[in-house]
C-alpha cells in the first residue's frame, strides 16, 4: 500500500492506495472504517453497499438496426452501465464502452438511438469479498435522459 499524507486545517489525513484482486486501484482512510474510494464509486465493505458519484452510473437503452441477408430487425437493449464493476470493470466511461460495443459488432448493427439516463444516486448492495454486485437498491427517482448520436467520431447529445 502506498500513503498519501493530505493536510487540512492543520489536521493530517492519511490515505492508503491499494488494488483490489481485479487489479483496479482504490484509497482508504487510515482510520480502518472499511470504505473503498474508487475511481468512479465509494465501496462500504460494512454496510456491504456501492455507490456510484454523481453521473457515473447510468440506465442506458440502445436501439439497434441489424442487417441480416437482405432483412432490417430492429432490437433494443437496457442495462446499468456500473463503472469498474459487474460486466463493466475493464470501463471507467460509458462511450468507451459504447465505442468498443460499436467496433466489435460494425458489421451488421447499427446504433440508431442511444438514450442515458444519468444517475445522481445509484446504489447497489454488494458482496464486498467477491465484489459480485447485487440488486440497485437505491436510483435517481428524478431521471433525465439525454438522447446522443455517434457524429464525426464522436458522441453528441441530441
Amino acid at each position: 500500500m502506498k500513503m498519501i499524507e493530505k493536510q487540512r486545517n492543520s489536521k493530517i489525513f492519511f490515505k492508503f492506495m491499494a488494488k483490489d484482486f481485479r487489479n483496479i486501484e482504490y484509497h482508504t482512510n487510515q482510520d480502518g472504517d472499511g470504505v473503498r474510494y474508487y475511481a468512479c464509486s465509494t465501496l462500504n465493505t460494512k454496510g456491504k453497499e456501492l455507490i456510484f458519484h454523481k453521473n457515473k452510473g447510468a440506465i442506458v437503452q440502445i436501439k439497434w438496426e441489424v442487417h441480416i441477408d437482405k432483412d432490417i430487425k430492429n432490437l433494443s437493449e437496457n442495462f446499468k452501465f456500473t463503472p469498474q464493476f459487474g460486466e463493466f470493470v475493464e470501463y471507467q466511461n460509458l462511450f468507451d464502452y459504447i465505442n468498443q460495443l460499436r467496433r466489435k459488432e460494425k458489421m451488421n448493427m447499427k446504433i440508431t438511438d442511444l438514450q442515458v439516463s444519468w444517475q445522481k444516486e445509484f446504489l447497489f448492495k454488494i458482496n464486498p469479498i467477491t465484489l459480485e454486485l447485487g440488486y440497485l437498491w437505491i436510483s435517481d427517482l428524478e431521471q433525465i435522459k439525454k438522447n446522443y448520436k455517434f457524429d464525426n467520431n464522436e458522441w453528441i447529445e441530441v
